[in-house]
């Protein structure tokens, strides 16, 4: 006799157990390539009605018939690729239950009625049977958990809430009561049941191997998505007032007979199998159309969630990215990049008029190996600006960087977080070396460049410093009126920093073959937006604003919150291109990132991805010496040792 945990790691592993196995039948699929083919087979005691879907790669699903308290009779192979099954009740041996199994393009139907066997007066029961149907995945390439550990296959797993599609993993789940509370199974629960939003959900007894979650369905649908997020599975009915997720990468969804009430006889049973591409909606309305009453009790309150739409996991599921390079759309890089850019330009408001810059020259301030001014300039028709220019002493034309500021909820200053400020109020004095001190260990980056030999320019960004206005609390009602009026506030800083590359590329001191962009947070996300749409910044040191869209848009995160996120949302423009798709424009462009390990702005595992993405594009230039992503054990910050690194990988590049 097998070592029942033996079997259990087997199943697990979605390998059948060894012992008799035998293939009863197979039904004759008239459409191969339409319909989902259908068997029986046998496994130690148990029957099993296996389905290949071949619009789903892979997927092949296991439906044992049934865990139930009836007895297997024959099975037989009916026209048109069907299958029927007979079991025999242990309460009323002169009862059978026949399933017909019927395949249709991206499902199968299960549907049984009660009959007398041949010859038999029995009677039927009080009772109609519990029909316990055990779907499993154990065998399906692409949805079974293993390799994985079994936890990761619950976050496939869903149901739909009052929150929309809800992945298992995000339920409260209940340990199991069988199993103490440390043992590995319940840390965290690796089964659990649940009921409808018209029951309460009970408490399990001691024994049982499964608790119920607090969490209720609203329509009885319980299926899960497979691990490259494509495709689904999922049983239906109209009826469920039970579904659950076991151990074998099982789903049961326990239908009940209907019309209840009516003779037995006159009773069926049914349920079915879907396979389609992971989309929640096509699946509730194919479910919708099949049981009619089935979305009863689906409906959405609220409507958003952490300040996000209840469906925003959907929309991150349609967003595909079909501009970005690894798409494919396009062999040649530099037709890609022109094709990007203008992408990225298509979604910006349309550009500010120029006007001559006519800098003015206010103020100055010797500061031993470099002078720094205030100048006045126009960065557009539209706006007069002050900015900070740190000029090296000496001849020549010198390397330069445009430094970009942060964000940081510290509006009162802009420029001043990057080049020293002087003759200022004292208040704004103060404000500038304590946000130095948080967040740049103490030291102006522009003052420190200016003594290693670069020309620095900084200005401020709109509603920033000596632009602002709106401040703080304003600056999301700043940026819906924006919208008002055609412009927003996303795209008028981005063409502001375009026309501040070319009033830096274009000064005498500097040498116009060798200028960076350089910013923390805001200003990174700016540094590599630059570095994407213009030609006039060479390279970009980038610090802590890197990571996917679908990564950063979850509840709690900071980009969700409205207020700061405005100054980098340029509408449409997520439909075409990601992030990193974005930065990727700048290849093969030197281009420095670094994220820290402890900010808690851009999870690690999305950092990452964006990181492999980039280094994909760079590679396939052979550019791959020109990218350095890196991740240090810091919070939101670009403190001295970090400033240290990458002034060495600047003057290396520059």
């Amino acid at each position: 006799m097998k070592k029942p945990w033996l079997l259990l790691i087997l199943l697990l592993a979605g390998l059948p157990a060894k012992g008799a196995q035998e293939v009863l039948c197979t039904a004759q699929n008239p459409a191969p390539a339409r319909l989902p083919t259908l068997g029986v087979w046998q496994e130690d005691t148990r029957t099993l009605v296996s389905a290949e879907f071949p619009n789903v790669p892979g997927l092949v699903c296991d439906c044992w018939c049934y865990e139930s308290e009836m007895d297997f009779v024959a099975a037989k192979p009916l026209s048109g690729g069907r299958l029927e099954l007979r079991h025999r009740l242990h309460a009323e041996p002169g009862v059978l239950v026949v399933t017909t199994v019927t395949p249709e393009p991206g499902a199968v139907e299960f549907r049984a009625v009660l009959r007398r066997a041949p010859a038999s007066r029995a009677t039927f029961p009080p009772q109609m049977p519990f029909m316990n149907l055990c779907c499993q995945l154990r065998r399906a390439e692409g949805f079974r958990s293993a390799p994985d550990p079994y936890p990761e296959f619950v976050k496939r797993c869903f149901i739909f809430t009052r929150q929309g599609r809800t992945f298992l993993g995000d339920t409260t789940r209940r340990p199991i009561p069988c199993r103490p509370p440390e043992d590995a199974y319940n840390n965290p629960p690796w089964v659990q049941m649940y009921v409808g939003t018209w029951q309460q959900a009970p408490k399990a007894d001691a024994a049982s191997w499964a608790d119920y979650s607090p969490d209720r369905y609203t329509t009885p649908v319980i299926g899960a998505i497979s691990r490259d997020r494509k495709y689904l599975a999922a049983i239906a009915n109209d009826s469920a007032g039970l579904m659950a997720q076991a151990w074998h990468d099982c789903l049961h969804n326990n239908a009940a007979w209907l019309p209840a009430g009516a003779p037995p006889e006159k009773q069926v049973w049914r349920v079915k199998i879907y396979a389609l591409e992971n989309d929640p909606d096509r699946l509730l309305a194919r479910v919708g159309k099949d049981f009619p009453t089935a979305l009863d009790h689906y409906y959405q309150t609220p409507g958003a969630v952490a300040d996000l739409p209840i469906f925003y996991g959907r929309l991150g599921e349609r967003l595909t990215f079909p501009l970005a390079w690894e798409a494919g759309k396009y062999r040649d890089f530099a037709a890609w990049r022109r094709a990007a850019r203008a992408r990225v330009i298509s979604c910006l408001p349309p550009a500010p008029p120029k006007a001559p810059f006519h800098p003015v020259v206010l103020a100055e301030q010797d500061r031993g190996s470099y002078v720094a001014r205030k100048v006045a300039l126009n960065i557009t028709a539209d706006s007069r600006v002050l900015g900070y220019l740190l000029l090296p002493k000496g001849g020549g034309r010198h390397p330069a960087v445009l430094l970009l500021h942060d964000h940081g909820a510290r509006l009162d200053i802009g420029k001043e977080k990057m080049i020293e400020p002087w003759d200022e109020p004292p208040a704004k004095l103060a404000s500038a070396r304590e946000w130095v001190e948080y967040c740049y260990g103490g030291r102006w980056v522009g003052d420190e460049l200016a003594r290693r030999g670069y020309v620095c320019f900084c200005t401020d960004a709109l509603n920033w410093s000596d632009r602002g206005g709106a401040g703080l609390e304003g600056q999301q009602a700043l940026a819906s009126n924006l919208f008002h009026l055609g412009s927003s506030l996303a795209g008028t800083i981005a063409w502001e920093d375009m026309r501040a590359a070319e009033f830096l590329s274009g000064l005498p001191q500097v040498d116009a073959k060798r200028v960076a962009a350089l910013g923390l947070s805001m200003g990174c996300f700016r540094t590599w937006q630059v570095c994407a749409l213009s030609d006039r910044i060479k390279a970009g040191v980038a610090i802590c604003w890197m990571a996917t869209v679908k990564g950063l848009m979850v509840p709690g995160n900071n980009q969700t919150v409205g207020s700061s996120a405005y100054t980098m949302n340029h509408p449409g423009l997520r439909r075409w291109l990601d992030y990193p798709d974005v930065a990727s424009i700048a290849c093969p462009k030197p281009m420095l990132f670094y994220n820290g390990l402890q900010d808690g702005l851009f999870p690690i595992p999305s950092v990452q991805e964006a990181y492999a993405k980039m280094r994909r594009v760079w590679e396939s230039q052979g550019a791959g010496d020109r990218l350095e992503t890196r991740l240090w054990d810091v919070p939101h910050e670009f403190n001295r040792e970090m400033q240290e690194a990458a002034f060495a990988w600047l003057a290396k590049h520059l």
